[in-house]
């Protein structure tokens, strides 16, 4: 019965290509795990549960992301966050979080099948972003540790800078990747 279920990348049919003089590396990270996850996180029970799963405690400060383990979780809202696992580990994650949040006030749900990561790293990353996002991505303004979700290209994405500071981390909806992936790809042709 597994053979009936092949799990396949919103990216499969485009062609990733070297990238030519100085455009930047635009690659999808497929099949991670995106758990979407809600609750207060001034309740007591709460921040438990979430440390006892993951580690660490849900990111309060604003436009922020923190690594846990596998795990990466970036804050979207003042009760709300999403939780980037490795392939094939969201399950485990969900539903470790819904036993140890049974008796909280909290939501968690399995995005997994509509989202989808893009890395853009290079010289140009930033200037390539830059070219239709409302974010200033200078590395003085937009530093690893932070995240935002704003629009690129009129697709909303969240976006965070990669921890080594090379490029960024585009989390988007599957129904918009391919579009604003050949979208990256025809812009990036400026720089080459």
């Amino acid at each position: 019965m597994s053979d009936l279920f092949q799990q396949e990348s919103p990216l499969v049919q485009i062609e990733f290509s070297e990238p030519k003089g100085s455009a930047p590396r635009i690659e999808e990270k497929p099949f991670n795990g995106y758990i979407n996850l809600r609750g207060r996180s001034d309740h007591t029970g709460f921040i438990a549960g979430v440390l006892k799963v993951l580690g660490v405690e849900a990111p309060t400060e604003a436009n922020t992301v923190i690594d846990a383990g596998d795990n990466r979780i970036y804050w979207l809202g003042p009760d709300e966050w999403l939780i980037v696992t490795k392939p094939g580990q969201q399950t485990r994650v969900k539903n470790d979080l819904l036993a140890a949040l049974a008796d909280v006030f909290s939501s968690v749900v399995d995005n997994s099948s509509g989202l989808t990561m893009i890395h853009v790293t290079g010289d140009n990353a930033a200037a390539l972003i830059a070219t239709d996002c409302p974010l200033d991505l200078h590395p003085r303004e937009f530093k690893p540790g932070q995240c935002a979700q704003t629009r690129l290209a009129k697709a909303g994405m969240t976006i965070a800078p990669l921890a080594d500071g090379s490029g960024f981390e585009l989390v988007i909806r599957r129904s918009f990747a391919d579009y604003l992936l050949l979208w990256l790809q025809d812009a990036a042709i400026a720089f080459e």
